[in-house]
């Protein structure tokens, strides 16, 4: 998991979101070796931004790096700042992210020093009362993607999402194992069989759309084509063959999604005499 910037952008950053020594928060990895995860301290600026946006007004910071949870096997040893909370309130969020990683230079690998040095963007586990979920924490990090990310049973909203996303640097996704079901009411329309069947029937198993051949046979024979009502019947078109075509799948999909769709209906009514505005 990566931060994202307010344009979508995903930043070098790696994050996780979960538990770790019964505390439950954002876990931000270190900057280093060399340029690894070199966009710490922007991605930290954006969390606290978030942060503040939601309202947050205290945080509590620990470091989370494994050689300090090896030498100082208690959380509350590693929490970085000298007070109960830390708080995000009267700066902007650049100072405030520069304080927090001020407190990391007093931390060794082995324990708290005296002196400030070395090491201002460890391993830090970011905690906030109260928010032990990730629908709380995935808005801090993906910023206005984060209903862009989630998943929907809506095809159509689906397709608008990934027309989005595709155009950016995603990382491979985890997914859902078992995908969230939803129950609805759908709307469904009574089709004519008769209208079906002679659409099909007439167009001798060629695409009325591309003119190319079905793209395979069924079990039975028949080539497989698709009848697609140009006028949807949600939009109150009619169950007739003077509103129906017989496509190929491909065809199909660029009737209802490509950018090219009105051209393509205005094509079916040059070229199909029966088809009826």
């Amino acid at each position: 998991m990566h931060v994202y910037d307010e344009s979508g952008n995903k930043l070098d950053a790696e994050c996780s979101i979960g538990e770790e020594d019964r505390v439950y928060g954002l876990i931000l990895e270190s900057w280093g070796p060399s340029l690894r995860n070199k966009d710490y301290n922007i991605a930290l600026d954006f969390i606290i931004e978030r942060l503040i946006d939601s309202g947050v007004e205290n945080i509590i910071v620990y470091l989370a790096s494994s050689t300090s949870r090896k030498y100082m096997p208690s959380i509350d040893d590693r929490k970085i700042h000298p007070d109960q909370y830390f708080s995000l309130m009267g700066n902007n969020p650049r100072d405030i992210r520069k304080e927090m990683c001020s407190y990391q230079a007093h931390f060794s690998r082995t324990g708290r020093k005296d002196a400030p040095s070395g090491n201002r963007s460890k391993r830090i586990m970011i905690h906030v009362l109260g928010a032990n979920d990730t629908e709380f924490w995935e808005p801090i990090i993906h910023g206005g993607l984060s209903d862009l990310f989630k998943p929907t049973e809506n095809e159509h909203l689906l397709n608008k999402k990934v027309s989005r996303l595709i155009k950016k640097n995603l990382s491979e996704p985890k997914g859902y194992e078992v995908p969230e079901t939803v129950k609805r009411v759908q709307k469904f329309y009574a089709r004519d069989p008769l209208v079906k069947a002679w659409i099909l029937q007439q167009s001798k198993g060629v695409c009325e759309c591309c003119g190319e051949g079905a793209p395979f046979y069924l079990n039975d024979g028949t080539p497989y084509l698709e009848v697609h009502h140009v006028i949807p019947l949600s939009s109150s078109g009619p169950d007739t063959v003077s509103n129906c075509v017989a496509i190929c799948p491909n065809c199909h999909r660029a009737l209802h999604y490509s950018k090219n769709a009105k051209v393509l209906m205005e094509r079916l009514y040059l070229n199909i005499d029966r088809l009826q505005k």
